[in-house]
């Protein structure tokens, strides 16, 4: 089994760490409440872009998504999600 130096999970203790992430990158940020019973989306917007997610670390990945990405973020090659799932180790 590898060996690693840190293991971090999302899960509670990742929300707030997350949310500092994002506001000291300048972000706005809010929770939305969807009338589905209980699921909030978390918010964050600057500089005419809003990113959406249903927890502070999803939220955070798609705002590392875009500044690594830009506008141009769908990209579908390589695809790596298939090459993950095809790979039999």
């Amino acid at each position: 089994m590898d060996e690693f130096l840190l293991s971090l999970v999302a899960a509670g203790n990742t929300f707030n760490p997350s949310l500092i992430a994002l506001r000291a990158k300048g972000y706005s940020l809010r929770i939305e409440v969807v009338d589905d019973g209980g699921s909030n989306l978390w918010c964050a917007s600057k500089d005419g872009r809003r990113f959406a997610g249903y927890s502070p670390p999803e939220l955070l990945g798609l705002v590392a998504l875009w500044e690594h990405l830009g506008d141009d973020w769908n990209r579908q090659t390589p695809d790596i999600l298939s090459e993950l799932f095809d790979d039999p180790s």
